[in-house]
């Protein structure tokens, strides 16, 4: 792991003490991102995100009107990484997010905003190994930003980039990142300009759409299924990032050329490879798919520093109820000492078993349930258990999620529903 040694002051002291930077961990804070040996990296991600709020006009420099308090701004960095995990150098990510915590009731309204089922993106995924579909993955860009406000909001200078005139505050918009209601000005948006291209949101989950054509909506470039069946596109999105599976690439192709002649920006990235942190790995021949967790269980895991962990073969060595009164040895778990450091470690931890459990690990499902009863006031001895299912993790680490085929069935037209199995496949 590269580190790099920094000098910072303390209070008024004269004196610079050292302090490691983490260098494959982003910038937490403006003032790192100006500190580090890579800062000529973040400064350019800065710039383009600034170019680009500036290129959509989501602000504008203008003297606070009286009686309005303006909201704090941030920076919030993260790296771009590829299937494999690893940071694409010169693919950095910054954004300008508003601190939305300290808005005042006056400037929002809804603020709600539905994500997709984890049922559901399960649900559309088997359908499409099932039937052979198409699965294509895409994102918008700064997609909040499409999104205009309806209310009076201001903020303040953005860190780094001041205006000329050092009075002025800024008016938004659109929806920048961080307001309350962001997240539902987006979503109104995108569900109008899905209707726009005949697509309808579903009611039993309202961030999918869905679009079935009897009719080619394009005949010179989109043919009709070979079988008679009608085209059909199934659109699972969760915030920004969206999931394709439809019968006929064109129709997929036409669709995100309706996006972007409506004035989404929208990137297609092409068969999935990654939707929501998940790595797909898909065997057309053998109509099969595997999805697997293991960059998310990895850095889990590098968090913990358990990487080279001793690792267990099950989660859990007994039931949660004699787990709680075992006898440990008093040395457990060094330099966590309070009730409330208890707690706070635990609670995290369940919080990502509970996670996995509910994407793709359900033979965690009973453990997470059972930890989760102990969430208020856990001890020593179920947070050494907690801890030993993340060992169990970092031991199964590569295992899939398989969809396999469905099985012949000749008494039936209608392909069986397609079973899922855990099996340890090595992706």
């Amino acid at each position: 792991m590269e580190h790099a040694h920094v000098a910072t002051a303390a209070g008024r002291s004269q004196h610079a003490f050292p302090r490691t930077l983490d260098m494959e961990r982003p910038p937490r804070t403006h003032k790192e991102a100006q500190m580090r040996p890579d800062s000529g990296l973040w400064q350019a991600a800065m710039q383009r995100e600034v170019d680009s709020l500036k290129e959509k006009g989501v602000y504008e420099a203008v003297r606070l009107p009286p009686g309005c308090k303006p909201i704090g701004t941030k920076w919030v960095y993260a790296f771009k990484h590829d299937e494999g995990g690893n940071i694409l150098v010169g693919n950095e990510k910054a954004r300008v997010v508003c601190q939305g915590c300290s808005q005042q009731p006056s400037t929002y309204g809804a603020t709600s905003s539905p994500v997709p089922k984890t049922v559901s993106i399960r649900t559309v995924v088997a359908y499409a190994v099932a039937n052979d579909w198409e699965l294509r993955g895409f994102d918008f860009k700064v997609a909040f930003l499409h999104a205009t406000l309806s209310e009076e909001v201001y903020i303040r200078q953005i860190p780094g980039f001041p205006e000329a005139d050092p009075t002025h505050v800024l008016r938004l918009k659109k929806a920048l990142y961080g307001l309350k209601q962001s997240a539902y000005e987006f979503y109104k948006y995108l569900n109008a300009t899905m209707s726009l291209i005949r697509l309808t949101r579903l009611d039993m989950d309202c961030a999918v759409w869905l679009g079935v054509w009897p009719q080619s909506p394009d005949p010179s470039h989109i043919p009709m299924p070979p079988d008679g069946s009608p085209l059909i596109l199934i659109v699972p999105v969760h915030v920004d990032n969206g999931l394709g599976a439809t019968n006929s690439s064109p129709l997929y192709d036409w669709f995100i050329r309706q996006l972007r002649a409506c004035g989404v920006d929208v990137k297609d990235l092409g068969p999935v490879s990654v939707y929501l942190g998940v790595r797909f790995v898909r065997d057309r021949a053998r109509r099969t798919l595997y999805l697997s967790q293991e960059a998310y269980i990895v850095d889990v895991m590098s968090n913990f520093g358990l990487l080279d962990c001793t690792l267990r073969k099950v989660p859990l060595e007994g039931p949660v109820h004699e787990i709680i009164t075992m006898v440990i040895d008093p040395s457990a778990l060094p330099g966590i000492m309070s009730d409330d450091e208890i707690k706070a470690l635990y609670q995290k931890i369940v919080g990502i078993i509970t996670y996995v459990a509910s994407t793709l690990r359900s033979e965690l499902a009973h453990v997470a349930m059972a930890f989760g009863q102990f969430s208020s006031r856990p001890n020593k001895q179920l947070l050494l258990a907690a801890k030993g299912v993340l060992r169990y993790l970092s031991g199964t680490r590569d295992f899939c999620l398989t969809y396999p085929a469905p099985r012949p069935n000749h008494d039936v037209d209608i392909p069986p529903p397609t079973p899922i199995h855990l099996w340890d496949v090595r992706c």
